[in-house]
């Protein structure tokens, strides 16, 4: 279930943080917009399966995930330091692994979030060529105000719609990468917002 997208996020932050030097204009056409909910539709989440705590008292998060679901904690690195980017957990749907939740935690350099969505939408923009900005704008992770793009494109798996949502508290960068395939989205959506609601920084 778009791997390919996954390991194209890792790299797209590792040459955000390496890269960012100055403040990057958004080239989205006029879509910035504020909102709450990271769902391109509106969606009852009440009744969505059981959840369960995850908290990682090392990288100081903490997120609640269905109880079924797989959950994997790679403390994959990519860089090094200054530049280095830790995938902390992963969280994906069995059978098929779809969705896929990541929580990734990097040092962050110079720039803003919306430099961040910035550098991210146009680099996916030349990596799917179906790349459709679906949503833009300002997000509340946690307690910390937050920036996130939504957007729909296939690779060899298929069309898929995925969500990449930064914050930053004490100089460091978190980000949680969502792919979702789209038959199910109006299955998955409402439990995705329900884990994205529940993600603290604790430290």
């Amino acid at each position: 279930m778009n791997n390919n997208f996954i390991i194209v996020s890792l790299v797209v932050i590792l040459t955000v943080c390496i890269t960012l030097s100055a403040n990057i204009g958004l080239n989205v056409e006029g879509q910035k917009e504020n909102f709450n909910n990271i769902t391109t539709n509106k969606s009852d989440i009440s009744n969505v399966e059981n959840f369960e705590t995850y908290e990682n008292s090392k990288y100081g998060i903490k997120i609640d995930y269905p109880s079924y679901w797989l959950k994997t904690e790679p403390g994959s690195t990519i860089g090094i330091e200054p530049y280095k980017q830790i995938n902390v957990v992963t969280f994906s749907s069995p059978p098929n692994n779809d969705p896929v939740l990541m929580v990734i935690v990097a040092n962050k350099t110079e720039g803003t979030l919306v430099d961040f969505a910035s550098v991210g939408i146009n680099q996916h923009r030349m990596i799917y060529p179906d790349f459709n900005l679906l949503k833009l704008g300002n997000v509340n992770l946690g307690d910390n105000p937050g920036y996130s793009f939504i957007f729909s494109a296939s690779d060899a798996y298929g069309k898929f719609n995925a969500a990449q949502i930064w914050t930053i508290k004490d100089n460091k960068l978190y980000l949680l990468v969502i792919t979702v395939s789209e038959h199910l989205n109006s299955l998955t959506w409402p439990t995705i917002q329900k884990m994205v609601d529940s993600f603290e920084i604790v430290n």
